[in-house]
């Protein structure tokens, strides 16, 4: 029988718990739950929300594939519901299953291979818009590239152009809205707060821009085979359309999915090498050994073994997804102690990644020939889950892994990034990001 104990971890304030020590430290929060307590570590967060922090390969799969039909979205993923809707990332049970059979097809892999032409295009087209010793944000730069890449392959749609303006507005929705997740106590969006004005008119602006996408996908004169207008054509088992709100929330979700883990990984890449210049040096010799100059294939990939050791040594380290969370639906089994019915469980990308069991004596080294020697097949499974896992392992990440390559090989054959002079730090929202867009020069090859 399990026991009713908690796991150990740190006592925490009547009221608080623990959310002082997790607004003030962040990401290092949990890292020190799992170095000071093990593998599976208990907190609060307020007087009442009970969360466990699991750090073992063994503990994450029973989570996240065993017992994953006893858990739900946890309430850090409802809080960015005004932003996602109920869409495929923060819906659950019969209604998330239908959506995610509904958008599968769109991610097959003859599908996302059928993308590559496209992503190497507007790849070429950014990069005719560069010039040497241009100032650039990095992440602003592959925002905006895997933004219109996304449009184009899963909703047939051109870039409108005014991504500035939509970037800033989710920036800030997002902001705010991880700003509530850190209070313990927070009044209802409709309270005419400061904050509650900035957020509900963020969230306005986002959904023009959205349903802008969908009303120029139903005003084509032919109904398309993107995922866009199968959303459109969708229709529920009495044979009704999906409603205008549910169609916004799943081209909402799947837009955002579809381009912010790229942008994240192809930005901390960048970062990583422009700070460790061996790695780049033996990434080039690997461009021109393969490529000879020219912009990659999709049959070119498995021929670029340190490319991928590059991206995924990356999402080992800045892993875009930093944290999972699953809620219980019945009293569980977990290590040993019981998950009752509305805990939280954690699982932390940014603490099991670089765990020393795992990934050796200097596991926050930027090392990616680790991956050169068959690690990924050494691993226990969850050891390292950039993607998540399970059920609802990420829906695009066949189609992340393809763009990364062929975007960071199309774009390095041309130019370099000196990373500007001054500390690069994390912000820890949805997805992890820098906490300064990293400002760079570019150079060219």
């Amino acid at each position: 029988m399990p026991s009713n104990a908690l796991p150990p971890g740190p006592k925490g304030t009547l009221l608080a718990g623990n959310l002082r020590e997790f607004v003030a430290h962040g990401l290092d929060f949990y890292a020190g739950l799992a170095r000071e307590y093990g593998d599976l570590a208990s907190f609060r967060f307020g007087p009442f929300r009970r969360v466990f922090l699991a750090n073992h390969p063994d503990l994450i799969e029973q989570v996240l594939v065993t017992d994953a039909k006893h858990y739900v979205k946890h309430f850090g993923v409802r809080n960015y519901m005004p932003v996602l809707g109920n869409g495929l990332v923060t819906s659950d049970g019969d209604f998330w299953l239908r959506q995610r059979r509904l958008s599968q097809p769109a991610f097959l892999k003859h599908r996302v291979a059928s993308y590559a032409p496209v992503m190497a295009e507007l790849t070429r087209a950014m990069l005719d818009r560069w010039r040497p010793g241009m100032a650039v944000h990095v992440h602003t730069e592959f925002g905006q590239l895997t933004s219109a890449i996304a449009l184009k392959t899963l909703f047939g749609l051109d870039d409108p152009g005014d991504r500035a303006a939509f970037v800033e507005w989710l920036r800030t929705a997002f902001q705010l809205l991880t700003g509530r997740f850190r209070k313990l106590v927070n009044l209802p969006l409709w309270v005419p707060t400061p904050d509650n004005v900035r957020i509900r008119r963020a969230v306005r602006h986002l959904h023009r821009v959205v349903d802008g996408f969908i009303a120029a996908g139903r005003a084509r004169k032919e109904p398309g085979d993107d995922l866009l207008s199968r959303l459109v054509a969708a229709r529920d088992d009495d044979g009704s359309r999906m409603t205008e709100a549910q169609i916004r929330d799943e081209a909402m979700s799947l837009y955002l999915a579809g381009h912010q883990t790229t942008a994240l990984t192809l930005t901390w890449s960048w970062y990583l090498l422009a700070t460790h210049p061996d790695a780049e040096r033996r990434l080039v010799e690997e461009w021109a050994r393969v490529l000879g100059g020219r912009p990659p294939t999709t049959d070119d990939l498995a021929h670029l073994p340190y490319t991928d050791a590059v991206l995924a040594e990356a999402m080992r380290l800045y892993p875009p997804a930093y944290l999972t969370g699953r809620e219980a639906t019945k009293d569980l089994e977990l290590g040993g102690y019981r998950v009752r019915k509305g805990y939280t469980v954690f699982m932390s990308q940014w603490v099991t990644h670089r765990d020393p069991r795992y990934f050796g004596p200097d596991p926050d080294a930027f090392r990616p020939e680790r991956w050169l020697d068959g690690l990924a097949k050494r691993l226990p499974k969850y050891a390292y889950f950039p993607f998540g896992g399970g059920p609802r392992v990420c829906i695009g990440n066949t189609f992340a892994s393809m763009e990364g390559a062929i975007l960071l090989a199309t774009v390095g054959q041309r130019y370099r990034f000196t990373v500007d002079p001054g500390e690069v730090g994390t912000n820890p929202q949805i997805t992890l990001l820098p906490s300064n867009g990293i400002p760079a020069t570019l150079q060219e090859r």
